[in-house]
């Protein structure tokens, strides 16, 4: 799974950044309902990539 992380977000092969961006997905997918363990159990590449964008838009918006 991290592998197609890293290939899609390349800057992901940086532990910081990676959790820097697993925060901000954490907190954007508590913000829509998902429970943490929900989030937490999620190992499709394109749903957390997709988490991600929906959290960068939504951070875009503020």
């Amino acid at each position: 799974m991290m592998n197609a992380l890293i290939d899609a977000r390349p800057e992901w092969a940086d532990k910081d950044v990676f959790e820097s961006d697993r925060e901000k997905i954490l907190r954007y997918g508590t913000s829509i309902g998902l429970s943490v363990e929900e989030l937490l159990r999620m190992t499709e590449p394109d749903t957390i990539l997709g988490l991600w964008t929906a959290a960068e838009a939504a951070q875009a918006e503020d």
